[in-house]
Order: structure tokens, then C-alpha cells, then sequence
């Protein structure tokens, strides 16, 4: 058999000739760990920092918007209507009769409450009414329709 010779490195000198027969694999090739839990850490940090989280402000309304439009106060009794015409009060959804019997018992602990009616500007006008005369029916003297400025 043919011993074949291999030059080690940049170094050509007769005395640096190893023999490829000689030299032996020690162990399997193993991949460190420590990198790799170090990056999947670096990741993780990455992906905590970057990411933003949605505030959950419940039921999106997109009202209409009006030039008198003006702010209201937060001890107002809100409805909201959503675009498919279904009511919602402390972000659960309620029927016209839950809409009764709810302002009815609100307006018997405060008789000057105000029923403020948050509807999508492409809810149904029938929709609309039927909260507006569920409202009255609970005894509200004071109803509004909230709007954006323009």
C-alpha cells in the first residue's frame, strides 16, 4: 500500500510530513450547547422587546362624526350598537329587553341619568330606534347619540 503524505499547514519542510494513516479520528464531532442556549435567549429578549401588545378596549365603534359634537361625562349609562344592529352594555351583549329592564333599574337609583347610545355609523336606523325606544320604555328622559368631531 501507498503511504500517502501530507504536508502540515504553510510549512513545506521534509520534517513536518505527517502521515495521514497515523493520525486517528478522536470521538464524533459534537455541537456546544452554550451558543445555542445563548441565542435562543438573545431571541427571546428580541421578540419580548418588540412586540406590541393590543390594548382589548372591548367592542370597536366606529360613530359618525358631527360638528356640535361635544364630550360627555363617564356616570353616563353607554349602549353600543354594533354594525349588524346587536347591543351591547359593559361590553355584553344584551337584547332590547335586557336594555329595558337595565336602564329602567338605572334610572330608579338616578333620575336625571343620561342613556348615551354609542352605534356604528353603518348600523340600521331600525336598529338604532329599537335602543332608542327601549331606552324610553326603561324610563330615560335624557337620551343621546354619541359622534366623533369632525
Amino acid at each position: 500500500m501507498n503511504k500517502c503524505n501530507v504536508y502540515a499547514g504553510s510549512n513545506t519542510s521534509p520534517n513536518s510530513v505527517v502521515s495521514s494513516r497515523s493520525t486517528s479520528n478522536v470521538g464524533k464531532p459534537e455541537i456546544s450547547m452554550a451558543p445555542l442556549v445563548d441565542i435562543v435567549f438573545l431571541l427571546l429578549i428580541f421578540f419580548m422587546v418588540t412586540t406590541i401588545f393590543p390594548e382589548d378596549d372591548g367592542l370597536m365603534i366606529e360613530k359618525p362624526s358631527a360638528e356640535n359634537a361635544t364630550s360627555i361625562s363617564k356616570d353616563q349609562f353607554v349602549v353600543k350598537l354594533d354594525q349588524s344592529g346587536i347591543s351591547y352594555i359593559n361590553d355584553t351583549q344584551v337584547t332590547i329587553d335586557d336594555v329595558k329592564r337595565l336602564v329602567k333599574s338605572a334610572v330608579e337609583n338616578d333620575s336625571h341619568l343620561t342613556v348615551t347610545i354609542h352605534t356604528d355609523r353603518r348600523a340600521q336606523t331600525e336598529a338604532l330606534i329599537n335602543v332608542i325606544d327601549a331606552a324610553k320604555t326603561g324610563g330615560a328622559t335624557k337620551i343621546g347619540i354619541a359622534a366623533d368631531e369632525k
